[in-house]
Order: structure tokens, then C-alpha cells, then sequence
């Protein structure tokens, strides 16, 4: 249950840095796989089942249309 925790930290972590930055951070769970109009897209490669407590979501959005697959950062 803590490596579980853990890894739901460090992957906000991830997230939220993702989003405080101009170029999207490669990671093992998602990537940049597509250039739209010139505006790199980040998708989901991995996904997780369970729900998040609300009090460790800082912030979420939806992927983009041109992924393989929707999904929720």
C-alpha cells in the first residue's frame, strides 16, 4: 500500500511539473506522441483504475483528441 502511494505522489509530481512547464517532461507513464499545429500533446500510456482522494489532486485535464486513447492527467 505505500509503493502504491508513493508512486501516486511521485506521478502528480510528474503532472504538476508537466504543467508548469513549456516543453511536456517524458516520462514512463505518458509522452509526447503528436504535434499539433505545432503545440506538442501529451498522452496516457498507462492508466490506473482506482479513484484519486480528492485531497491529493492539485489539478487535472483531459488529454488531448489525438491520443490513442482519452484519459485524465
Amino acid at each position: 500500500m505505500k509503493v502504491s502511494a508513493a508512486a501516486l505522489v511521485a506521478l502528480l509530481l510528474v503532472a504538476a511539473s508537466v504543467l508548469g512547464t513549456a516543453v511536456p517532461v517524458v516520462s514512463p507513464g505518458f509522452s509526447v506522441s503528436a504535434l499539433t499545429d505545432g503545440v506538442p500533446t501529451t498522452c496516457c500510456f498507462t492508466y490506473h483504475q482506482r479513484p484519486i482522494p480528492q485531497r491529493l489532486v492539485i489539478s487535472a485535464y483531459v488529454t488531448s483528441s489525438s491520443c490513442s486513447q482519452p484519459g485524465v492527467m
